[in-house]
């Protein structure tokens, strides 16, 4: 019996001490929030007035999407009014700060039509086209409102007519690269986008003046418009469309891939510019590093006098534990915060401080069944394993009750809350851990050594 808690404590102790060396040999630690490490925060502004909560917040949803996918650690977004917030930890120069929110994602659908149906440019020397310049040397009249000669992907450019659906007919995260005689990308249709794409399809098909032929072809084309940029003008074969489309344009395959994403994450609902971007200096974040760090070092360290004066000599594990526990702790995070890209923030920081308690109380729970198994008349040897055994359950339900509820706050909340969660979740797992492997073996095997033999614990007489 002894044999197997020696293995466990001593095993533990190697495990927790080889994964913090091999964290701070190869420089693995969590990476530190804004609050913590300073960085760049921009506000984010609708071009138009007219903007309801609703789309603030796909847009929302849709920039943090894009920067998490683009490697921005744990960046901090939120509706704040009518603006959005983002908050990059770690970013020093506002410049790449605001280069990283210049996300794209404003997809519209509308019909290719003859340059005679679009206005002049103002400088039609500058343009490369052609078909332009051929244009304005006949001077025809326009008639088609809100069409507008726009820049495709090729370097060319084409005469589109008035948005007819925005990108959020795809299924967001549908999309997929397809490489067969070069590359193009798959999209399903949404159900409710279904219509939209087919009242346009069917037009191009057809060859209506709303989307009439404007080449060789017998069918009129749907231009794909990315941010202003026709991406893909495919010509339209089929009138109508029940599950997915197929996007042609003669991609390479990293301009595929960046239609691909860009359909993923849906459509911007409307177009954002940044309005504001202020740097949060790294002085500014180390000196709240600090301060939480040394707030948390003397709530530990109080928490540990009581304990002594309270459980004598019996604490000296609790003292052990904890120690044990936040190695352990500090290398999960390290592991998770690399895996993940999820920042330890202030907010995280406070899920560990008050894990710290849930840990303290495994130990009190643990130590007071010690109390009244002793004060029954069993001596220590034979209350230590007992208590173990009896308190263990109580320990895991309520460690487990914070575990689901940090996993619930995780999966529902955004942000720093999330962090907060993270964190949480963390550390209560490594208490589980650490009171199995570390608090129980550490207790039953002082319980029979004779260090105890004849002294006082927990302010009791007892006896071996």
């Amino acid at each position: 019996m002894n044999r197997r808690l020696w293995i466990s404590l001593i095993g533990i102790v190697l495990i927790s001490t080889g994964l913090l060396i091999g964290n701070l040999v190869t420089g693995n630690t969590p990476i530190l929030g804004l609050d913590l490490q300073g960085g760049v925060s921009v506000i984010l502004a609708p071009v138009d007035d007219d903007v309801s909560e609703d789309d603030l917040e796909i847009v929302r949803d849709l920039v943090r999407d894009e920067l998490e996918s683009a490697g921005v650690a744990e960046p901090d977004v939120r509706v704040q009014g009518d603006t959005i917030v983002v908050e990059l930890p770690g970013v020093r120069d506002q410049q790449e700060a605001l280069e990283r929110v210049q996300v794209s994602g404003v997809v519209e659908l509308r019909p290719v039509l003859p340059f005679a149906a679009c206005p002049l440019p103002e400088d039609p020397e500058t343009t490369e086209s052609t078909d332009v310049d051929e244009a304005v040397e006949e001077e025809i009249d326009f008639t088609v409102p809100g069409a507008e000669i726009l820049p495709s992907r090729d370097g060319q450019v084409l005469c589109v007519g008035p948005v007819q659906g925005t990108g959020e007919v795809f299924e967001r995260g549908s999309a997929e690269l397809q490489a067969q005689e070069g590359w193009s990308v798959s999209v399903d249709l949404r159900g409710d986008g279904e219509a939209t794409w087919n009242a346009l399809a069917s037009q191009c098909y057809s060859g209506t003046a709303t989307c009439p032929p404007v080449s060789d072809a017998s069918r009129g084309q749907i231009a794909i418009v990315l941010d202003g940029v026709v991406q893909s003008a495919p010509v339209v074969n089929v009138p109508t469309f029940d599950t997915g489309v197929s996007i042609t344009g003669d991609f390479t395959r990293g301009e595929a891939e960046d239609l691909r994403d860009v359909l993923n994450r849906g459509a911007f609902p409307f177009e954002v510019e940044p309005q504001e971007a202020r740097t949060v200096s790294a002085s500014a974040g180390s000196d709240s590093l600090q301060a939480a760090v040394v707030a948390g070092l003397i709530g530990v360290a109080l928490v540990l006098v009581f304990l002594l004066f309270y459980y004598r000599a019996i604490a000296l594990v609790v003292m052990s534990g904890l120690v044990i526990w936040g190695m352990t702790v500090f290398s999960v995070a390290s592991l998770v915060s690399g895996w993940t890209n999820y920042a330890l923030s202030l907010a995280g920081i406070t899920g560990i401080i008050v894990a710290v308690g849930v840990t303290v109380d495994s130990y009190v729970v643990f130590f007071e069944r010690m109390k009244d198994e002793i004060r029954n008349g069993r001596t220590l040897r034979n209350a230590a394993p007992r208590s173990f055994k009896v308190t263990w359950r109580t320990i895991w339900s309520a460690d487990l009750v914070s575990i689901i509820g940090a996993a619930i706050l995780f999966w529902l909340s955004v942000g720093s809350v999330r962090g907060f969660a993270l964190y949480l979740g963390i550390t209560t797992v490594c208490d589980l851990i650490v009171c199995y492997f570390f608090t129980r073996p550490a207790v039953l095997l002082l319980s029979r050594s004779n260090f105890m033999r004849g002294k006082r614990a927990f302010g009791l007489e007892v006896a071996q």
